[in-house]
């Protein structure tokens, strides 16, 4: 970010002008209500008193040596890879409606043929929660993420639990942290949907009569 320059030894009116010509400014308005708080915060250190044998242009390069570190963070937030980041983790595991746990196994099994280890990991992942699903061990909930159906299917299979949340940490590293998957992780991820679909749930499935 480039300032104009301002004077060497400027008066509190002048850096008042400089600070409400600066905050003013579009970048600056990606959430008002916070910005509205530290532009007052900030404003308010001019109109404090200042400190014995300091003077008032000392304040006005801390203010803007302020500004500088906070354009910074909001370029790196406005990043369209931060935003796409963001929008991705809102998405849940089983975010393609219609693809059921056949077509997820179907998919991961030829992604393990060409090597495809990521997204042997993905699919192979969201057939074990659609097929739980299926066999309505899990409610159809859109928007559910890897970590909260590890938490029910852990509790349907306690035996697997440890396999399930290994699973759903290598989906959420691979689909969102840019990790790459193993062959060993893909293997478990297949492995551990045969066992779980062989498995017998200990909790009562969806809409069972109490």
């Amino acid at each position: 970010m480039i300032l104009d320059t301002p004077p060497l030894d400027p008066t509190r009116s002048e850096g008042r002008r400089l600070l409400e010509e600066e905050l003013s400014k579009p970048r600056y308005a990606v959430k008002p209500s916070l910005w509205d708080r530290f532009r007052e915060w900030l404003l308010g250190l001019l109109d404090g008193p200042t400190g014995p044998g300091l003077p008032s242009w000392v304040f006005v390069l801390v203010v803007l040596v302020a500004l500088a570190v906070v354009a910074l963070v909001v370029v790196v937030l406005l990043r369209p890879e931060a935003r796409a980041r963001r929008s991705a983790t809102d998405r849940g595991v089983l975010d393609e409606r219609g693809v059921d746990a056949t077509a997820y196994r179907l998919r991961a099994k030829d992604a393990a043929r060409q090597g495809d280890w990521d997204t042997v990991v993905l699919d192979g992942y969201r057939a074990i929660v659609a097929g739980s699903v299926e066999r309505t061990v899990l409610d159809d909930l859109p928007g559910r993420t890897a970590h909260e159906a590890s938490l029910e299917l852990s509790q349907a299979f306690p035996t697997e639990g440890d396999g399930v949340r290994a699973a759903a940490d290598r989906f959420d590293a691979v689909r969102y942290g840019h990790d790459r998957a193993s062959e060993s992780d893909a293997r478990a991820v297949l492995d551990l949907d045969e066992r779980v679909g062989r498995a017998r749930p200990e909790l009562r499935p969806v809409g069972a009569q109490r």
